[in-house]
């Protein structure tokens, strides 16, 4: 059968409502205004740009200012001795007593400590029994070249004398063949004796002659080879004499590496000594400045107050590590004398010349914007835009300022990271 419905009224219907109903209608009505919330602020950002309020405080204002500007590098700089002098050792050997250490002072040719080598001692005793022999050989060779001469020379005089002899005959006998009172034969004899004579003295004196002069010739040889001979006996004695390891200048001895009862082999490094008459400052920089580096240029460094000039006297070629080396020398000589060897400076390392430029004091700003724009403050102080600019070289301390600023405004130089996407700062 049909039944008829009873139409109820809306009061009947809100008073039959269960609780959850009207949760749902308010979490609605939240969802509709806060929609309508975020497209108002959408429109007014779209309108005039996104705009934070950040305190004053906490941010790092510069005035943008005309004054001079130059590139530099800060460089951690160190004091070295120009001159060093290294101590191998020559032979090697075992280190048999240490008279200094590290960091004493040292005279030339104080001894710094002893080597001993029984297998070279040995070798040169033995050498030197060998060059001994062979100089006593050498020089009974030049003594008996120096009796075959004399005896020559005594040749030419038994012939001299005997030539004289039959002159004095043969003039004698002259006169008894006029006389009748010898033969004609007899006298030919004497003449004939006469000529032999004369002939084999004039032979002996020539090859005397010629013996001599060879045997000038072999007597020089001979003495030069024992001068030789002698000379290479002296060096193998002074071998012996290198095993004690001696100070080869006057200075410090910086590094030893040697201990008793070490073996050390031949040509091994066993330490150095440094001038201390002379210094020179050395830094290591990064490679990705070796082109902008050259001889000549200057740096600076602070000492008690005082400023001390130092130019670029050598750059290393080689690169180590991403790093290579510089030398600076001093500008003026007394600035080395209140350094010490090891002490480290802190050195400005100038890349360019000093000009008068418009310049701001470098940030952190840098790593948002990379020096393409950069927050403007206004003249009231009370806000801060964001504007075009184009930025130039800079240093560890300004940036110099090509296009966008003019002299006496005040920009932001403190980091972007939390606001980089405003394009107004509201400052408090």
């Amino acid at each position: 059968m049909d039944r008829p419905l009873k139409q109820t009224s809306g009061q009947d219907k809100q008073k039959k409502l269960k609780p959850k109903a009207y949760l749902k209608e308010i979490l609605a009505a939240c969802a509709i205004g806060m929609v309508m919330v975020t497209f108002t602020w959408s429109e007014l950002s779209s309108a005039g740009g996104k705009t934070y309020n950040l305190e004053k405080s906490k941010l790092v204002l510069s005035t943008a200012r005309q004054q001079t500007f130059s590139e530099f590098l800060p460089v951690r700089a160190v004091v070295e001795p120009e001159k060093t002098i290294f101590i191998d050792a020559i032979d090697g050997g075992r280190v048999e007593q240490v008279y200094l250490q590290e960091g004493a002072l040292v005279e030339k040719e104080q001894p710094i400590l002893k080597l001993s080598n029984t297998s070279l001692q040995l070798t040169v005793l033995a050498r030197e029994a060998e060059v001994s022999e062979q100089i006593n050989n050498m020089r009974n060779t030049r003594l008996a070249l120096e009796q075959n001469q004399l005896s020559l020379k005594r040749d030419v005089i038994e012939l001299d004398f005997e030539v004289q002899r039959l002159q004095k005959r043969f003039a004698r006998s002259r006169r008894l063949v006029e006389q009748k009172l010898i033969s004609a034969q007899e006298f030919e004899e004497i003449k004939d004796e006469l000529d032999y004579q004369k002939r084999y003295r004039e032979t002996v004196r020539q090859s005397q002659e010629k013996e001599a002069l060879l045997q000038e010739q072999q007597l020089a040889q001979l003495s030069q080879s024992i001068k030789t001979l002698e000379n290479n006996l002296a060096i193998s004695q002074l071998s012996l004499d290198k095993l004690i390891i001696r100070a080869p200048v006057s200075g410090q001895l910086t590094f030893l590496d040697a201990q008793v009862g070490e073996s050390k082999r031949g040509g091994q490094r066993l330490g150095q000594v440094d001038l201390l008459n002379t210094f020179k400052v050395s830094a290591r920089i990064d490679e990705f400045y070796v082109s902008r580096i050259a001889a000549g240029q200057s740096a600076a460094f602070i000492q008690d107050g005082r400023e001390h000039r130092l130019i670029v006297s050598k750059v290393y070629p080689g690169i180590d590590n991403g790093t290579f080396k510089v030398d600076f020398s001093f500008a003026t000589p007394e600035s080395r004398e209140q350094l010490r060897l090891g002490q480290s400076l802190q050195t400005k390392l100038n890349l360019s010349a000093s000009e008068n430029k418009l310049q701001i004091n470098n940030g952190a700003f840098m790593q948002t914007t990379g020096g393409n724009w950069i927050f403007v403050v206004s003249t009231d102080g009370s806000r801060a835009e964001k504007r075009q600019v184009r930025l130039g070289r800079r240093n560890p301390q300004s940036i110099e300022v090509l296009d966008g600023l003019a002299p006496g405004e005040s920009v932001i130089t403190s980091s972007y990271a939390s606001f980089a996407d405003a394009d107004q700062i509201q400052l408090l």
